[in-house]
């Protein structure tokens, strides 16, 4: 390698010690102990880079997905608490799902020419702002709605929660895996196909209605790259308008 392409040390010895401080809160916090830390750490380690790999490749981030992997990596060797279980899932997740959306963010920044450092500041203050406002989101439509209901089925939630218990069918799971590794092998997004697999049909099937709407609009526009651009603006104000105008209808159903 370059020498303008290693690691500083200093950069290194960072990371080692806030690998360390997260280990000993997670044990001082939580009911995961230091050697399931260890090797939460090292399980976060391996699917934020596949994270990233998958959000660039597909533009979907099955962080939940990455969370039941560790935990039943974990489970395998060691034998978690059922908290410990969600603890670990859910730290899993989250740091997939951020990295997915910093490497969307930087992406972004890259096309308009934003300087990464001011970027990444920005990503710091978002992830601790967001985490507050997240937490009071799950608690409104928690209070509200709950989970796992009609109005709020969580099928993500509900596969963490099945898997925290341990495998039902080994097999099966087993299938899935060697299943997914053939079609990435294969070059075929196998994220993809297993979301649509365990997602709830009116949810899956939204998704295909709406990826043949998208493909219909491409094949009748002749400048591809504003379909893809008017297509982004309008994805992104649908889920951004679906999303807040849920927590809105959950804030006065309280009342």
């Amino acid at each position: 390698k370059k020498e303008g392409n290693a690691i500083p040390r200093n950069i290194i010895i960072a990371i080692i010690a806030v690998c360390v401080f997260a280990v000993i809160i997670l044990a001082i916090t939580t009911e995961i102990t230091i050697l399931e830390g260890i090797l939460l750490i090292v399980g976060v380690y391996l699917t934020a880079y596949l994270s990233g790999m998958l959000t660039g490749q597909t533009g979907i981030n099955p962080m939940e997905v990455f969370g039941i992997l560790v935990l039943l990596g974990i489970s395998a060797v060691m034998s978690p608490s059922l908290a410990a279980a969600f603890s670990i899932a859910g730290v899993v997740a989250v740091a997939c799902g951020l990295t997915g959306d910093v490497m969307n963010d930087l992406k972004s920044g890259s096309m308009i020419g934003t300087r990464p450092r001011y970027q990444i500041i920005a990503e710091g203050i978002g992830g601790i702002i967001g985490a507050v406002v997240a937490a009071f989101a799950l608690i409104v439509l928690h209070a509200s709605m709950g989970f796992g209901t009609a109005e709020l089925p969580a099928p993500q939630a509900a596969a963490v929660a099945a898997m925290a218990g341990g495998l039902d069918n080994p097999i099966a799971f087993a299938i899935g895996v060697a299943a997914g590794l053939l079609l990435f092998l294969l070059r075929v997004p196998s994220a993809t196909f297993g979301l649509g697999v365990y997602l709830p049909t009116y949810i899956s099937s939204a998704m295909a209605f709406g990826a043949v709407i998208m493909a219909i609009v491409k094949k009748a526009m002749k400048n591809k790259e504003k379909a893809d651009n008017g297509a982004a603006l309008i994805s992104s104000g649908l889920l951004g308008g679906e999303g807040i105008t849920g927590v809105i209808i959950a804030i006065f159903s309280m009342f």
